[in-house]
């Protein structure tokens, strides 16, 4: 076989795959669905101050845990539930947040997101929940 037959056979192959893969077969009205996946976290989230905190109850007379509405998407308080520590959430606040909401009996249960960045396709996702544990009488 000679070089433009091979050549010829190549184009008419390459042709034919992409007709039956319907690449060559997508009209302007229809929609079209990446397989990018979306960038996390929004950059409000990474640089918002921490959502955790504490005020005076006057009326009890006690120190109570505060929490205002994280910075997130829709799609991660669908995911991981309201309770969301923002970014910047220190351990030592999240700690001293939960310690005071068992104080006075209510849930500590808090939420800060797990990302993962992966550099070769430059985009960062949430891959899980995590919270710090205080773990005393443990071996090391």
């Amino acid at each position: 076989m000679n070089r433009s037959a091979t050549l010829v056979t190549a184009a008419v192959a390459v042709v034919l795959t992409a007709s039956l893969s319907g690449c060559g077969t997508h009209s302007p009205s229809e929609a079209v669905v990446s397989a990018t996946p979306v960038a996390y976290p929004q950059a409000a989230f990474r640089t918002a101050p921490c959502n955790l905190g504490e005020y005076w109850d006057s009326t009890a007379m006690v120190k109570r845990a505060e929490f205002t509405a994280p910075t997130v998407d829709a799609y991660e308080l669908e995911l991981y539930g309201p309770m969301i520590a923002n970014d910047t959430c220190s351990d030592a606040e999240i700690l001293k947040w939960q310690e005071l909401r068992r104080e006075v009996g209510e849930a500590d249960e808090i939420c800060r997101i797990v990302w993962y960045e992966d550099y070769f396709s430059a985009v960062t996702y949430d891959i899980g929940c995590a919270v710090p544990v205080v773990v005393t009488n443990a071996s090391r």
